[in-house]
């Protein structure tokens, strides 16, 4: 039964994808390293890729030190770019009234593999900057090279089977030229050209492809390439291993490996709130032009996958009743929320554009959210504890050159987080320098507190105190800050951009609340940012420095001043987990604004730098050091330090095609590690970390098997943060053991 059910919706979910990418597309399926790769739309914005990108007309992909493969969907053909190649997508057959797949090859080399057999005639063309390749279906590749001291300009088409149509500018005509055969448009003589086998060879040398299957092409496999001829005097050229063309068994795993992978099918277990589930999760991808769209439909149980009763609640929410379990006449608009929220949950992400082009919108998981130059919101991760608790988050931002802005709200079935930035580059494109405005303000950094401990128990008096205060005062932030961006550099291996940044913190207090025996009234608190008395700041940050790219090295190098309970990078990684924790700090610090603790100003300087390795290894490391200055004017070591690496190995690097990643993130480490003050028992995974680990092993090209571990913070029923003896948000680790099948 439980297969019969997998299979229906499997199914379903294939169909309904496939309808959605039924118009015609470029998909980029491969490369070897992204920081070589570059593609730009038509009007020369940069364009953040990722696998599965559809390319849409007018795209442009120059490949650096690295390779990539491109698939046209839905007919089949494949195209393989050496590196070091300038391609562009001119049209797409079938697409915006276009007669056939154009493309243009403006320098390296390219190869190929065009389908023989589609539902209409398809048509393929090439152009070079003197010359057009007209291609039905065969296997061919092209070479453009700029006139050298050592050579002459070439426009080469080199066929390995089929027939291609070649049209010189330079010669004013046309020829065929036939598998086994060369042409060259810029020669004296423009004719074909029979090769050698050691010239095949040479041409294939860097075009033979690394993910795409040539014999998968639509009539390929129907037709054998041409016999290779044989050099003189010459070993003879071995045949290539071919794959099997049991028509029936080829169709068939095509077909499965497809709808694996628009499905995107994973089965294990996961570890949530310390409490083992069974998971079976739905993950299908979507990619129309530059919108691509991923679902998450989990089915995540105790020990019966079909009594949904014992399925998971994120946050006591039944995410599959779609309403139905509200009083619909009694309340009608709460149960249309619950109703937009369930349907709006199966959202993991939906993306229109990139974060650097003229328009983008993305929908769903925040996984790393930067507010101007990160003095007030920097990484902030809307899903640090996913999938124990799920939202949605809305980032939408637009570039006009002299202007532009950018927003962010954390969770649109629940908002709480809103940030903003406007900013204008008054003498663009002379000078692109950027001067920017932001804000951001959390409503409710006070919701979800809960003085309850993790033994049900209530917390100490001392630590329960302020939590309560702020409960009672129900607090609100406001963040306001301004920047400064300078463009120094900005080449392809060489970037330099100057910034500086201030902001601070205003709190706002709903109700009036009481701790330590002093009343804090309700209100805008806007002299917790400026002493009227003497015009001096508080709660204020500032920082200056510079990021770019050293050849191969990404770096950032900056310096920080703040004070009071202001923090850079107030918004980061954690917040969504310290919030009820910081709003507890603002309670005291307006409570006794002259206390000790807040009288000291710190300072340090934060580097990171990051690099991917020969392809195969992602590494990047960063820290802040700290030192603080009292009110009397000594320097002392600071708690504040922040420490970050992460690392990526890549298939190819370990045996068996194994690959994993480790991402750390901690404040306060050097602390934690010394045992210093306040931190005498913390522990380097408690609510100041955030780790996400994962090790896969691929049994074959459609599955893998992927252990994953992370730490979320423990909840109860009701999505209340649960905390410690020492008035701490506790801390688990969520560990997921899965079968994935189509990824």
């Amino acid at each position: 039964m439980k297969r019969i059910f997998l299979s229906l919706l499997l199914t379903s979910l294939a169909l309904v994808a496939l309808s959605a990418q039924s118009e015609p597309a470029a998909i980029l399926e491969y490369y070897d390293d992204g920081a070589e790769l570059q593609i730009q739309d038509e009007n020369g914005f940069d364009v953040n890729f990722y696998l599965g990108i559809a390319l849409n007309p007018g795209d442009q992909v120059t490949t650096g030190n690295t390779s990539a493969e491109i698939r046209l969907d839905p007919n089949g053909s494949i195209i393989r770019l050496a590196p070091n190649t300038d391609f562009t997508v001119e049209g797409l057959q079938g697409r915006s009234e276009a007669t056939e797949n154009s493309f243009a090859l403006r320098g390296g080399r390219l190869r190929m593999v065009a389908s023989r057999l589609t539902d209409s005639e398809s048509r393929y063309s090439i152009r070079t900057p003197s010359a057009v390749a007209g291609v039905r279906g065969t296997d061919f590749g092209m070479a453009v090279q700029a006139a050298t001291d050592a050579a002459a300009a070439s426009e080469e088409l080199f066929v390995f089977s089929g027939e291609v149509g070649f049209e010189s500018g330079q010669a004013g005509r046309s020829i065929l030229v036939g598998a086994g055969e060369r042409a060259d448009a810029l020669a004296d003589l423009f004719a074909p050209q029979a090769m050698s086998a050691s010239e095949i060879a040479a041409r294939r040398e860097g075009l033979e492809f690394d993910q795409l299957d040539p014999a998968a092409v639509p009539g390929q496999a129907e037709e054998a390439p041409a016999e290779e001829p044989q050099d003189v005097a010459a070993e003879p050229v071995p045949e290539q291993p071919t794959e099997p063309t049991d028509e029936g068994e080829g169709a068939g795993d095509r077909l499965f490996g497809s709808l694996a992978r628009i499905t995107g099918l994973e089965v294990g277990s996961i570890t949530i709130n310390e409490e083992t589930w069974a998971q079976a999760v739905f993950q299908p991808r979507i990619s129309l032009g530059r919108l691509a769209m991923e679902l998450y439909l989990p089915i995540t149980y105790r020990d019966d996958l079909f009594d949904a009763a014992n399925w998971y609640r994120p946050e006591g929410n039944n995410e599959w009743s779609f309403g139905a379990d509200q009083d619909w006449s009694g309340d009608p608009l709460g149960a249309l929320q619950d109703l937009a929220t369930d349907v709006a949950l199966k959202i993991k992400s939906l993306e229109y554009g990139e974060r650097g082009d003229g328009f983008f919108v993305k929908i769903g998981n925040l996984s790393n959210f930067t507010i101007g130059q990160g003095l007030l919101m920097r990484n902030y991760a809307n899903d640090i504890d996913f999938p124990t608790v799920r939202r949605i988050g809305f980032n939408l931002g637009f570039d006009l050159d002299k202007w532009g802005m950018e927003t962010v709200v954390n969770d649109l079935a629940a908002p709480e987080i809103y940030a903003g930035r406007m900013y204008f580059r008054p003498a663009a494109p002379v000078v692109p320098a950027a001067v920017g405005i932001s804000a951001v303000t959390d409503i409710a950094p006070a919701a979800g507190i809960s003085t309850v401990g993790a033994d049900g128990q209530p917390l100490p008096a001392e630590r329960a105190a302020p939590l309560d205060a702020a409960e009672t005062g129900k607090p609100l932030f406001l963040n306001v800050g301004m920047d400064l961006e300078l463009p120094v550099l900005d080449r392809e291996r060489l970037a330099m951009i100057g910034f500086a940044e201030g902001g601070g913190l205003i709190p706002y207090l709903r109700e009036d609340t009481t701790l330590g025996g002093e009343t804090v009234t309700s209100g805008l608190k806007t002299d917790a940012l400026v002493d009227f008395s003497s015009g001096k700041l508080k709660n204020f940050g500032w920082t200056a420095g510079v990021r770019g790219r050293l050849i191969f090295l990404d770096y950032r190098l900056e310096y920080r001043s703040f004070d009071g309970i202001f923090r850079p990078a107030f918004y980061g990684p954690s917040y969504d987990r310290l919030r009820g924790t910081y709003a507890a700090e603002t309670i005291a610090y307006l409570a006794d604004t002259e206390a000790e603790q807040y009288q000291s100003r710190t300072m340090g300087v934060a580097g990171e730098a990051g690099a991917t390795i020969f392809g195969l290894l992602d590494l990047s490391a960063g820290y802040f050091w700290p030192w603080e200055i009292t009110e009397s004017g000594s320097w002392q070591g600071s708690d504040q330090d922040e420490f970050m690496f992460t690392a990526g190995l890549r298939d190819g690097l370990l045996p068996f095609g194994i690959e994993s990643g480790l991402q750390y993130r901690r404040s306060h480490f050097a602390a934690t590690l010394a045992g210093w003050g306040d931190y005498s028992e913390a522990t380097l995974f408690d609510a100041n970390t955030s780790l996400d680990g994962y090790v896969a092993y691929p049994f074959n090209d459609v599955v893998r098997i992927v252990a994953r571990v992370s730490t979320a913070v423990v909840r109860d029923d009701d999505g209340e943060i649960v905390y410690d003896g020492n008035g701490n948000p506790r801390m688990a680790p969520t560990v997921a053991i899965q079968t994935q099948i189509g990824f």
